[in-house]
């Protein structure tokens, strides 16, 4: 091999090896800037959908149904001890529409949205009928905030620290 062709293959080398770095480098940036957005972003269960703390904070709608800071974001583990009480809750609620709406609770869609009041923490449980959540899948992604909408949109606040549910608001109800 001559000296031509010793340079070249050696500046073939190290081209290569720049390449090589550098689409590492651009795997590291993409990979971390997923991560960043997964912890953003809603996670979706089986019942609904969690807002996560950040995504809140983007979120338009959430100071008119009474959500304040800071936000948090609930586990699956706190929604599940959550969703367990639900039913119940609702059947023996003081509205009867309450009854209605946990006797068709399977086909109602959550959001859970987390945030504290007066240094304590709250879940609030947004729900809306399956007419709502298979129309649009904005729900996702937005708060679903209906005014009126009667049986189909629901509210309740959950104290995750009791295990509890505190209040219930039936859009249209009485």
């Amino acid at each position: 091999m001559g000296t031509g062709s010793r340079e070249l293959s050696s500046h073939m080398r190290k081209s290569m090896r720049l390449c090589v770095a550098a689409t590492v480098y651009m795997l590291i940036l993409l990979a971390s800037h997923r991560l960043a957005m997964s912890q953003e972003r809603s996670k979706l269960v089986d019942t609904g959908v969690i807002f996560s703390a950040q995504q809140l904070e983007r979120l338009p709608k959430v100071r008119m149904i009474g959500v304040t800071p800071p936000y948090w974001t609930p586990s699956p583990e706190e929604i599940a001890l959550l969703e367990a009480q639900l039913k119940p809750y609702l059947e023996g609620a003081t509205p009867p529409e309450a009854k209605v709406i946990a006797a068709r609770l399977g086909s109602y869609k959550r959001q859970y949205l987390g945030f504290t009041h007066d240094g304590k923490r709250w879940i609030l449980v947004n729900g809306f009928c399956e007419g709502h959540w298979k129309e649009e899948d904005t729900w996702r992604d937005r708060v679903v905030l209906v005014l009126d909408g009667g049986l189909c949109y629901f509210k309740a606040l959950y104290d995750p620290s009791r295990s509890q549910f505190e209040h219930l608001l039936i859009n249209g109800a009485p």
